[in-house]
């Protein structure tokens, strides 16, 4: 069917919509600490729905409120990047485990979301008919990285991460804990897919090489990761597609305003199948102009 990118009213939009080719991952990010000022209540409260304004009031600390506030109005705000619907009118649905998509009683909407926060930042990464899942960590985060990864990681990732040497540890395993949860969100099963029923493997030189392996699971060849950083946050990125050739990750970042701005991030490790794509000087995201794209799906 053709999906159709109408002009919006001068009300709901400023810029024109974005085109999300099968072959590429978008991620937005946004840094809400250092976009605003931290003491000011985020301008969220109008696009969140009841369900989680509700959610957002059961947190104790105004850091936790802001951070929650800050992310679900990305995850609004991206998906209107790509479709006609204002950030407030979207709903979501959830399946058992609790990951959430686009309410089928909006429409025929071929986008699949991940929403992944820590302290500081929050990403969303939106796929066009794909599995996707993403997850950010802070390398400030204290861990017990050799009792966790010794605990409740496979052999194939405990064993190297013990041999890495204390100094590198902390990094080491922050790569291997986003990749895990990265995939599990994709797959959507939350805690009932054991952390030590499937394994990566980063070889050596960077960007890591990754290497994928499940038990008892014929499609491992059908999933393709990457590892990016940037500043002190390590991102995954969890996609499954059956196509042929490359898929291109492109990250932007929501600036105060709904200003888009490319963002450049460091290659930390790659799949087989998997790019990053750096942005041009300019953005094809502008404030001025409308555009209208047709896409077969």
């Amino acid at each position: 069917m053709a999906w159709t990118a109408l002009k919006r009213t001068r009300s709901l939009e400023r810029h024109k919509l974005h085109c999300l080719p099968d072959d590429e991952i978008h991620l937005w990010f946004t840094f809400p600490d250092e976009t605003e000022e931290p003491a000011k209540p985020f301008s969220a409260e109008t696009i969140l729905d009841d369900e989680e304004r509700a959610r957002e009031q059961r947190l104790h600390s105004p850091g936790s409120r802001r951070l929650f506030q800050a992310s679900h109005s990305l995850v609004r705000k991206a998906l209107s990047r790509y479709a006609s619907i204002p950030p407030g009118k979207w709903r979501f649905v959830k399946n058992v485990h609790g990951k959430p998509r686009i309410d089928p009683n909006l429409g025929c909407i071929p986008l699949s979301f991940s929403l992944s926060h820590t302290k500081g930042l929050a990403v969303v990464a939106v796929a066009a008919g794909a599995d996707v899942g993403v997850d950010v960590e802070s390398m400030d985060r204290r861990v017990d990285a050799a009792k966790i990864s010794g605990r409740f990681f496979s052999p194939e990732e405990s064993v190297p991460l013990q041999q890495c040497g204390i100094g590198h540890l902390r990094e080491h395993f922050f790569r291997y804990w986003t990749l895990k949860e990265c995939y599990m969100k994709a797959r959507g099963l939350g805690l009932s897919l054991p952390l030590d029923s499937f394994s990566f493997r980063l070889a050596e030189g960077l960007p890591h090489r990754i290497v994928f392996s499940e038990k008892d699971s014929g499609n491992s060849e059908d999933w393709r990761f990457a590892l990016i950083r940037t500043l002190r946050y390590v991102v995954a990125i969890a996609v499954k597609t059956g196509r042929p050739g490359p898929l291109r990750i492109r990250c932007f970042q929501l600036m105060p305003g709904e200003k888009a701005i490319p963002l450049k991030v460091e290659r930390v490790g790659l799949s087989p199948g998997m790019e990053i794509q750096y942005p041009a000087s300019r953005i094809e995201v502008t404030e001025e102009e409308t555009f209208l794209e047709k896409r077969e799906i």
